[in-house]
């Protein structure tokens, strides 16, 4: 799984993420989408791994539990307040979502929020800030260029 035939043994592929082999398992492991540094010092806590262990040597059988603690969906051993989605609105259960699983969240909540019109909603659809930050200064670089300057270099 970790080490499939024709990938670069510089990196070693967890939760369909690669991670450079050299790290550290501590900083390796944030690079997984959903998992910070306090998140990774935890799972290497309650998984009994040594944080300062490189990545390259971790062993398929731990690489197989490190997938499996992560897809869960639930940080069993780890505070409440570790996790990124506490109180779904659906299912009223504490969860943390990692990589693929984060992103259709994501987008299945832009869509739910988009279709029902909801003013947060509306602002994601027109990618401008949805928390009340001023907009005259930042948010500058989704918008398009008004006044391009004309190809003829500004002859007559």
């Amino acid at each position: 799984m970790a080490k499939e035939k024709g990938q670069d043994m510089n990196f070693i592929r967890i939760m369909g993420t690669d991670i450079k082999a050299e790290s550290t398992l501590l900083y390796g492991l944030s690079k997984i989408k959903g998992v910070n540094i306090m998140a990774s010092n935890g799972i290497c806590t309650v998984l009994k791994l040594d944080k300062t262990r490189k990545v390259s040597s971790l062993s398929e059988k731990e690489i197989e539990t490190l997938e499996n603690y992560l897809s869960s969906g639930e940080f069993t051993g780890l505070p409440l307040w570790l996790s990124n989605l506490r109180k779904d609105p659906v299912t009223g259960n504490d969860m943390h979502l990692v990589g693929k699983d984060l992103d259709y969240y994501k987008m299945q909540l832009e869509r739910k929020l988009s279709k029902i019109k909801t003013y947060r909603g509306l602002r994601l659809r027109l990618r401008l800030p949805v928390r009340g930050q001023r907009t005259k200064a930042n948010f500058r670089r989704n918008k398009t260029i008004a006044a391009m300057k004309s190809k003829s270099g500004g002859k007559k």
